[in-house]
Order: C-alpha cells, then sequence, then structure tokens
C-alpha cells in the first residue's frame, strides 16, 4: 500500500563503516512521533513545578536527561539504518538510566537503577550480536538491504534465523518490561520523579513494541518463522497480563503499582500484535484487525498511563507521600486531578466510554475471532480463545485494583495535614487534562484513532490488505467489525449512543430528586459513641482484597511471592573494588566537575562583557565630550 512518506539521507559514515544516518517518516512512525509530542510536552509542564518539591536536588541533573531522552526517543522512530538505530536504543536507554537514579542517596533508587541498567544491556547485547550476523550477510545497516538479506537466511538457515529473531525478540520484549524479562521494570520505574516516570510508561517502554512492529512488519520477511514468533510474543504478552495484573492488586504504593500495570498492558498490545503476525498469511482481516488492535491500544495507553503517572506525582506534590495507607480525602483539595485521576481509571480499566474500552474489544475480538479462521490448528484456535478470555477476566482485575487507587487517595476523609500544604499548581493541572481529554474524546470518536493505527500498520506492511472499510464498518459515531469478505460484523460499538442513554437517566434521576424535595441533613458519622481520628476509621489501601491478595501471595522455598511476583529473592552480598563504584557514580567524576566548568566559563564571558560594556559605556560619554568641544571650538564658540 503506498503512502506518504518523508525519506533524507542526512549523512554518511561508509568511508568507515557500510552505513548512514537516513530517516524515515511514514504512518508508523508519524504515530509514535505524535504520542512522543503529546507526552513530552505535558512531561515538561509538569515538570516546571513539580520539581520544587526535591529541594535537594538540582534541575540540572534532571533537564539535561529528560531532554536528551525525547531527542534520542525521536531517533529510535525515524531512523531506518540498524547501527544509528541501536545508537540512538543506547542513547535512550543510558539518559533513563540517569533519571532512575535521580536520587542516588536512596538504597531502592540504586538498587532499582543496577537492575535497569544490567537488565537492558544484556538485552542490547543480544541487539547487537543480531546486527553484526545481519551484517555480515548484507554488508549493509540499511533495513532495505537487511531485508533481503533476511530473506535469504530464512529460506535457508533454520537455526541462524530462529537465533536472529530470537535476539531481537529478547531484546525489545526486555525493554518492554515482558514478563519474565521485565523483572527489573517495577523496581526502576517508581524512582525517578512522577513526571520521568510518566515519560517512561507512557512512551518509552512502548519504543520496544514500535522495534517489534517496525522489525516484525518491515525489515523482516512474512514466513512461518514470523507466525511462530507470533504465537510466542502473543503468549508471552497474555503471561504479562495475568502475573503483572494480579501483581498490581497486591500493591500498596501508586506509583509501583502502576509499574506492575504497565507490564499488565503492554502485554495486550503484544497478544494483539502476536495474534496479527501468526493469522496475517491465513486470514489477512483477523490478522490486520489484531494488529491494529495492539497498535490502538498502544496509542490510548500511552495517554492513560502518561496520566497516571502525573496523578500519582500530584499526590507527591501535595502529601508528600504515594503510600495508598497514608493518604484520603484529596478529593476536597484537588478536585481536577480527582476527575483526571478517575478518567485515567476508567480508561486503563477499559470501562466505556473511554479509549482503554475501544482497542481492548478489537484485541478480544480478534484473539476469539480465531474461531473463524479454518486453517488455523483447533489446538491454535483453542489457544487464542483462552487468551481473550483470560484478557477479558483480567480487565475486571484492572478495574479493581484502580478502584482501589482512586479510592485510597482521593475518597475518605481528608486528613487535615494536607491543608497545610499549597495547591498543585495550574501548569501540572493542566498537563493531566490535556492527557484526560484526549482519553476522553478518542473513546467518544473511535474512528479518528482507528483509522490513524489502520494506516500505520498497513504502511509498514509490504503487502496487499484489504481497505479499511472493508474490515471496519464505520461512521463517526462507531464501529463495527468483519472478520471475512462480505460477512456480518464480529461487534458494533457506538459510544455516543451509550452516554446519550446515561444522560437521560441520569437527567431523569435528577429530575425526580429535585421534585420529591426529600430533606436532607448533614451530621457527623457516628462510630458507636466514641470519638475517632480520621486514621483510625480510614479504610485504607493495604486493606483491600485483603481475601484475595492472601490467597496469590506464598512462599516457595525461600522465595517470597506476593501476586505471584517473587519479591523475597534470597540476597547476596557482592564487593566491589572502589574504582568500579566510583565508575558507577558519574556525578562525581563527570557531569558535575563539567557543568561547573561549563558555569565557570559563562560567569567568566560574563564578567568580561560587564568590564568591557562599562568601558565602552565611559568611552562612549568621553567622546560624546571631546566631539562637543570639537565642534564648538571649529564654530568659533558660536552656538
Amino acid at each position: 500500500m503506498n503512502n506518504n512518506q518523508l525519506e533524507k539521507n542526512l549523512f554518511s559514515i561508509k568511508p568507515l563503516l557500510n552505513s548512514s544516518l537516513s530517516i524515515l517518516v511514514d504512518s508508523l512512525s508519524a504515530v509514535f512521533l505524535i504520542v512522543i509530542a503529546i507526552v513530552s510536552l505535558c512531561v515538561t509542564m509538569f515538570s516546571w513545578k513539580y520539581l520544587e518539591v526535591y529541594k535537594a536536588h538540582s534541575p540540572r541533573r534532571f533537564y539535561p536527561f529528560l531532554m536528551l531522552l525525547f531527542f534520542s526517543s525521536v531517533g529510535v522512530v525515524i531512523v531506518k539504518d540498524l547501527f544509528f538505530f541501536i545508537l540512538f536504543w543506547e542513547v535512550m536507554t543510558l539518559s533513563s538510566w540517569f533519571l532512575v537514579i535521580f536520587e542516588g542517596e536512596k538504597r531502592e533508587a540504586l538498587r532499582g537503577g543496577l537492575q535497569y541498567f544490567i537488565a537492558t544491556h544484556i538485552a542490547t547485547a543480544f541487539l547487537i550480536l543480531s546486527a553484526v550476523i545481519l551484517y555480515s550477510y548484507s554488508n549493509d545497516f540499511n533495513f532495505t538491504a537487511i531485508s533481503k538479506s533476511l530473506s535469504d537466511i530464512l529460506k535457508g538457515n533454520f537455526l541462524l534465523s530462529h537465533f536472529i529473531l530470537f535476539s531481537l525478540s529478547l531484546a525489545f520484549l526486555t525493554k518492554a518490561g515482558v514478563l519474565p524479562f521485565g523483572f527489573w521494570l517495577p523496581n526502576a520505574y517508581p524512582q525517578p520523579p512522577s513526571s520521568a516516570s510518566s515519560f517512561f510508561g507512557g512512551v518509552m517502554s512502548k519504543l520496544a513494541v514500535y522495534a517489534l512492529l517496525r522489525f516484525f512488519l518491515s525489515v523482516i520477511p512474512l514466513s512461518p518463522y514470523t507466525q511462530s514468533w507470533g504465537f510466542i510474543i502473543a503468549t508471552a504478552g497474555v503471561f504479562s497480563i495475568f502475573i503483572g495484573t494480579i501483581a498490581a492488586l497486591t500493591q500498596d504504593e501508586a506509583k509501583r503499582l502502576m509499574s506492575f500495570h504497565a507490564i499488565g498492558q503492554v502485554g495486550y498490545m503484544l497478544l494483539g500484535i502476536g495474534a496479527g503476525l501468526y493469522f496475517m498469511s491465513l486470514n489477512q482481516f483477523v490478522g490486520i484487525t489484531a494488529l491494529t488492535g495492539g497498535l490502538l491500544h498502544l496509542l490510548n495507553n500511552s495517554m492513560y498511563k502518561s496520566l497516571l503517572f502525573l496523578n500519582a506525582g500530584s499526590i507527591y506534590y501535595k502529601t508528600g507521600t504515594t503510600d495508598l495507607d497514608r493518604i484520603s480525602g484529596l478529593i476536597r483539595v484537588m478536585p481536577l486531578t480527582t476527575m483526571t485521576a478517575l478518567v485515567g481509571s476508567l480508561s486503563i480499566a477499559g470501562v466505556p466510554p473511554f479509549n482503554g474500552f475501544v482497542s481492548k474489544l478489537i484485541i478480544f475480538e480478534s484473539s476469539i475471532g480465531a474461531a473463524k479462521v479454518s486453517e488455523t490448528l483447533l489446538l491454535i484456535k483453542g489457544a487464542f480463545i483462552v487468551f481473550g478470555i483470560i484478557s477479558v477476566f483480567i480487565s475486571a482485575i484492572t478495574l479493581a485494583s484502580f478502584l482501589k487507587f482512586f479510592n485510597s487517595s482521593f475518597m475518605g476523609k481528608m486528613k487535615l495535614t494536607y491543608v497545610e500544604r499549597g495547591n498543585v499548581h495550574w501548569s501540572m493541572t493542566l498537563s493531566q487534562i490535556i492527557l484526560a481529554l484526549i482519553c476522553l474524546i478518542t473513546g467518544l470518536f473511535p474512528i479518528i484513532s482507528l483509522k490513524l493505527t489502520y494506516n500505520a500498520i498497513t504502511s509498514a506492511v509490504n503487502l496487499s490488505l484489504p481497505n479499511f472499510s472493508e474490515i471496519f464498518v464505520t461512521s463517526f459515531f462507531g464501529f463495527g467489525i468483519n472478520f471475512c469478505k462480505n460477512c456480518s460484523e464480529g461487534g458494533v460499538w457506538f459510544p455516543i449512543f451509550v452516554i446519550f442513554s446515561v444522560f437521560i437517566l441520569s437527567l431523569l434521576i435528577f429530575s425526580f430528586e429535585r421534585y420529591a424535595q426529600a430533606p436532607k441533613r448533614e451530621v457527623e458519622t457516628w462510630y458507636g459513641g466514641k470519638e475517632h481520628s480520621p486514621e483510625e476509621v480510614t479504610y485504607t489501601g493495604h486493606s483491600f482484597y485483603q481475601p484475595f491478595k492472601e490467597m496469590v501471595s506464598f512462599r516457595i522455598g525461600k522465595i517470597q511471592f506476593k501476586g505471584l511476583y517473587p519479591v523475597g529473592l534470597p540476597s547476596f552480598k557482592l564487593s566491589m573494588p572502589s574504582w568500579i563504584k566510583k565508575f558507577l557514580n558519574p556525578d562525581d567524576w563527570f557531569y558535575y566537575p563539567f557543568a561547573n566548568k561549563v558555569r565557570l566559563v559563562f560567569i567568566s564571558i560574563e564578567q568580561i562583557y560587564e568590564k568591557l560594556s562599562k568601558k565602552y559605556i565611559a568611552w562612549l560619554v568621553l567622546g560624546s565630550i571631546l566631539v562637543g568641544v570639537l565642534v564648538f571650538h571649529l564654530s568659533g564658540g558660536k552656538p
């Protein structure tokens, strides 16, 4: 399918290496550029005042790495050369690592940063290894040349083909936080300031999904290999959906809860993408629908996941903690933040009419739609149907965990100590409102984002695919799905009609209440004749779903599992030479000395400028006097 593309070769390093910095912006890249632009804008606005809570840390340790992270993220999605892709990938990893260890004096930040550094660089090593193998065949790092070489490898070398696909998948799945490779994510994402965590959860983990899409759709030719790895990717996605979401339900700290949900939500994307890769060669209707659903869920998730991390940042700004056991009643002092948190919570849970429902519906329909593909083995059909059922069940678990987050944070009695703190700054509130409105608008009018993601998928696949109107029966108010040519829809959704019905019912209830004019009075809550402080009677976050949490928490040997996730791994001591410890703390030996040198240079330039400016003004005044005397003398003393 021909689509408008922007392609340009900026410069080449071919005398040293057969590689060049070539950029390609097609519909797939454009989707991610839109995501990066929106989230980076909101993150920057939020950070302006939010960083004031980190009084012991200079913003100089934050903004340079945040801007570098934005820059490298753009680079990852627009380059079409594997060498420069890895270069931008590594810059993205290192800049985000510096943000993870922003509070380097905290043991948790250092531990999370170390896990993140080791896991992502082992994954990058596999990416580099696959790049070296591909370069040895193609003698070029350009994606087009690599695709041609891969076509020959897939035809004649079974083991090497699977090893290359394994290396690429391992690299990207680890960065995306897919279990079991994403074990590092819940320990790393909560550590940086919430604005950085927002970009991590909303964009950075999604770039790994972009890489999977780009390589499996554009670079790796469609073959039985991609079909097999599509099933593996879908299986890994369902495993992450289940374990990540169950583990999130047991968390009592807001950012850690959202980090586990980042694992679970990326699983939905991989279920859609994996199903699409598997069925693309068997039934293009099911395949392209599943791929569109996976990418649409990525687009939706980037909005509400970024929003929820900003909500957690607002809570921290107001209360100094994100511990759900220590906060409550924030709706009274943060009403707008409360409304945006409600939108984000309902969106991630897939509650209609918010955007999370639309993409989950397409993924569920596509997974269960495997039953319509006659060429598929019965066992595979059953597996995908089970995957869809598990995903539907886990959506209810997601709703439960965010009811816990919302109720613990914003509902209940307010603790009076919150009033003493200043309210959330307008720039922080505005950034959350922008993301919340996007979640609502794209949920009410799904056709906008649906066409955007469909065009992105078809632009990346070098195949003749069905038209958008053949698969999606659409109108401005909703859509239906066809899983075969000239057949009835697999599902229909019209959010506007649902909202209209809810509005009419709400209006009727309000009218009946006003008409009845039932008397009301407000009284203090009665606690059995005894006065209690709000802390004593608050239903804390830890109290939610206690029987369920106990059921999924157990110990095997020395390993403690909480929410089916290992948290009590045996500790071991590792002594390191002092020079290694010094090397792992680049702030002391590189960043601060360099920043101070630059600061001194600018101070010197400023002093020189001030001195020159004073001398210049003095010479200007003296010159003016001399010119005046000279003119007076030449005129003979006459005015």
